[in-house]
């Protein structure tokens, strides 16, 4: 009898868990049905979006999309629904859905009433394309949201709602120029116009973004406070506004920055990966908080059970492969980077540096091919633009030639019609060179913006190549690691000097001098060593700057570390000259000179090697001669020369 009991137990529990089984697969299996019909309806295949609603379970969500599908009169709230899912889509460029949006999502027809549900579909269309195209593309949107807004009476509530709505691509945009002043100004008068107009969540906006700017001024204390108040207000709301999540993520780095507050922390991660939608927004939160924390307490154990790892190597490489399936490119990367942070801080140095070759794999990813696609893919619309305005000029100004012959008879009625005539073209070419300019000030700081977003990268690597040699005692190992730093700060320099500069060039006097100074700092700040630059008026673009940089950094650090190494005093010259089509570039020094002869046929140090290579990139060629010291000469070409030898 009781071993028919524990049989009939034993069955119970296996139907239980097949059932269970069943019902998850079942669940993937319907989100990935509406995944499927979602990229049907952005494509235009509506009879296949069609046919796969009828086979699947019905909700309120898959009614939004049947009626957008038949074309039933959907309403503005079904168009946010539906946009709102498709755009947290990683799979689906937004391009598509911006696309669907302006083709479908026309401007309501009310005159009388603003609608905040077309407003908000537009503020969301801004912020993506914003974030993931380009800042041009989203105020091409803002003006046309901005003009509809502007025909309603601006005393009524819900339009100064709009406004508020409506102002933080602007908000963005100081964030990004780092306007400290008037973005601060402008998230205030958004939050005491939210609390007149006592809408909570426009106040948890305007605290969201006033949060940004903090960080810049480094007011961690206030931070914090903005962030509790936001979730004070997410209480009176019946469903959370849309940044709270982003607010959780926000105040939980804080607490563990400053630490102190781990019951805090702990309650709020928790809070964090309970909520839907927002699990793998925590990974990196997680991995951060378990660097400061003993691996032995019952705090860690708890974090193990809920992912079920044995370890925080389990944990490490669990959370990584769960992000790679669900996190954008720039999570991955700040979850691999915490990762690696962690290992480093309880001492697995090895996996450590693992994870933090990743990191520089994974910012190649984001910045390098992506940055330069969307660059020039800007340098082509902006040509265009002025191809088709310079034609249109043209146009006009032949058409005005042909009236003025034609009718040359009717002398005072020609003259009175072409006065009034070219005050109207007047005030035409105005607009169009308004709109030219305004062109060319986002072009400048958008190019701006890559610029500073590489510099800062290298400046991220830089850092943890940095924090990496603290617990490295290899002197070999340490010096690799130290001489990657020197190169990434050589190219971080250029680009600082890219992001300064209007016209795309780099001043090498200026440039040469600041590497100099940094690198005379770092090996030689105890020793007279006199440092003579000869680079007179020369400018290299970033093609060209680049590579001589590396090369320049490599040459002045061998001489530092080998012609001045037992030498307390000594002179060291960098020049470049140009020499018809080509450029020569001399790097000498009174050391004892290198022994043997480098043959750079058959080198085989890194920075001779290296040298060697970087030289192939600008067709130069190298000379070495022992001379009262090591003095190196490389002709090579610029961009515009190799172009035309290609």
């Amino acid at each position: 009898m009781k071993y028919r009991f524990l049989l009939l137990l034993f069955l119970s529990f296996q139907i239980f868990a097949q059932n269970s089984l069943n019902l998850s697969d079942n669940i993937d299996k319907n989100l990935n049905n509406i995944s499927k019909i979602e990229k049907y309806l952005l494509y235009k295949e509506h009879d296949s979006a069609i046919a796969l609603i009828k086979k699947i379970k019905k909700s309120s969500y898959t009614d939004i999309l049947y009626r957008i599908a038949i074309n039933d009169d959907p309403s503005y709230i079904d168009y946010k629904a539906f946009f709102n899912s498709v755009s947290n889509n990683p799979k689906l460029p937004y391009q598509s859905v911006s696309d669907y949006i302006n083709a479908n999502v026309k401007e309501p027809l009310e005159k009388k009433k603003i609608d905040l549900d077309y407003v908000k579909i537009k503020v969301n269309q801004i912020s993506k394309l914003r974030d993931d195209i380009s800042i041009e593309s989203a105020s091409k949107v803002q003006v046309e949201l901005d003009n509809y807004i502007n025909a309603f009476d601006s005393n009524n509530d819900d339009v100064q709602k709009a406004k508020i709505y409506a102002s933080i691509h602007q908000i963005v945009l100081y964030i990004i120029q780092q306007d400290i002043e008037r973005g601060k100004k402008l998230c205030l008068e958004n939050f005491d116009k939210a609390k007149r107009l006592n809408d909570s969540v426009l106040m948890i906006t305007s605290l969201y973004y006033l949060c940004d700017f903090l960080v810049i001024e480094g007011k961690l204390d206030e931070y914090i406070e903005k962030c509790e108040q936001s979730l004070e207000l997410e209480k009176t709301l019946k469903t959370h506004s849309p940044y709270y999540v982003g607010t959780l993520v926000h105040i939980i780095d804080a607490y563990i920055y400053k630490g102190g507050e781990d019951e805090k922390v702990k309650s709020l991660l928790k809070e964090l990966y309970n909520q839907r939608g927002s699990t793998q927004q925590s990974y990196s939160l997680y991995a951060k908080f378990l660097g400061t924390i003993d691996l032995g307490s019952s705090d860690v154990k708890d974090i193990f059970d809920l992912f079920k790892v044995n370890d925080i190597i389990g944990f490490g490489n669990l959370t990584r492969k769960l992000g790679e399936e669900t996190l954008n490119p720039n999570d991955q990367y700040q979850l691999i980077r915490e990762i690696s942070q962690t290992l480093e801080n309880h001492n697995y140095l090895k996996e450590a540096i693992a994870y933090k070759d990743q990191t520089i794999v994974q910012i190649k990813k984001i910045y390098t091919q992506d940055l330069a696609n969307s660059l020039a893919s800007y340098k082509v619309d902006q040509a265009e633009k002025e191809k088709n305005l310079s034609i249109a000029h043209e146009k006009e100004r032949t058409n005005l030639y042909v009236i003025i012959a034609t009718l040359v008879g009717f002398l005072f009625l020609i003259s009175a019609w072409a006065y009034f005539k070219k005050k109207k073209q007047s005030e035409v070419l105005k607009e169009k060179n308004k709109t030219i300019e305004t062109a060319l000030k986002e072009k400048e700081l958008l190019v701006k913006e890559v610029h500073h977003r590489v510099k800062n990268n290298f400046q991220i690597v830089s850092s943890l190549l940095e924090l990496q040699t603290n617990d490295i005692e290899d002197e070999k190992a340490l010096q690799l690691i130290e001489d990657g730093q020197n190169r990434l700060r050589s190219m971080a320099i250029i680009h600082q000097k890219l992001y300064q500069n209007k016209d795309g060039l780099i001043d090498f006097n200026d440039y040469i001098t600041l590497l100099v100074k940094e690198l005379t700092s770092l090996y030689a700040s105890d020793k007279k060593i006199e440092v003579h630059i000869d680079i007179n008026k020369i400018f290299f673009d970033i093609d060209t700057a680049i590579p001589l940089g590396l090369i320049i950094n490599e040459l002045v650090t061998n001489a530092y570390k080998y012609a001045y190494k037992e030498k307390s005093e000594g002179n060291l010259n960098v020049s470049i000259h140009k020499t018809n089509e080509s450029f020569t570039l001399k790097v000498w020094d009174d050391g004892p000179g290198l022994k043997p002869k480098p043959n750079f046929d058959k080198i085989e140090t890194t920075g001779l090697r290296l040298v060697k290579l970087l030289a192939k990139q600008i067709h130069g060629n190298i000379e070495y001669q022992n001379a009262s010291g090591a003095h190196f000469e490389i002709v090579f070409k610029d961009t515009k020369t190799r172009k035309t030898v290609n």
